[in-house]
């Protein structure tokens, strides 16, 4: 046998196990289909029969001190459903309420003056002979001086 052969025979014997496993896939999916109807189905009779067993019991049809207490306990049961379903409610219907802003308290600052450290002053501006005076404070300076050294005046 040839390659090509051996080849052709192992795709054939994918594609058959592949066919296998999707009708199989089919077939235990429908099964379960109808096991969850027939659940469905059996659910709903016992529904409907344990509505009428209550029916009658509260009717005083059946005399049974077992059914009267599953009874009490449905009630029970659905008292507490209740109960919760409207907590459910009223928590599903609450906001946020945004906090109102607090009032701003003023703020005053309270300092003392920091101790002023010795700085050196620096020496006195000393006129400069031959130069120029200036208009606004009289003090002597250089001839070439744009600005008085002393007051800050443009005198050039």
């Amino acid at each position: 046998m040839g390659f090509l052969d051996e080849l052709s025979r192992k795709l054939s014997e994918g594609v058959d196990r592949a066919r296998f496993e999707a009708e199989k896939f089919q077939r235990v999916t429908a099964i379960q289909g109808e096991i969850s109807n027939l659940r469905r189905q059996v659910d709903a009779k016992r529904l409907e029969f344990s509505d009428r067993a209550i029916e009658l019991l509260r009717a005083g049809a059946i005399q049974s001190p077992t059914l009267a207490a599953l009874l009490r306990e449905i009630e029970a049961l659905q008292a507490s459903l209740t109960l919760k379903e409207e907590e459910l409610r009223h928590t599903q219907g609450q906001v946020f309420i945004e906090p109102a802003p607090a009032p701003r308290a003023q703020h005053v600052p309270v300092s003392v003056e920091p101790p002023r450290l010795a700085t050196p002053e620096p020496p006195p501006l000393q006129p400069v002979a031959g130069g120029k005076t200036c208009p606004s404070c009289g003090f002597q300076m250089p001839q070439t001086a744009v600005f008085c050294p002393n007051c800050g005046l443009r005198v050039g």
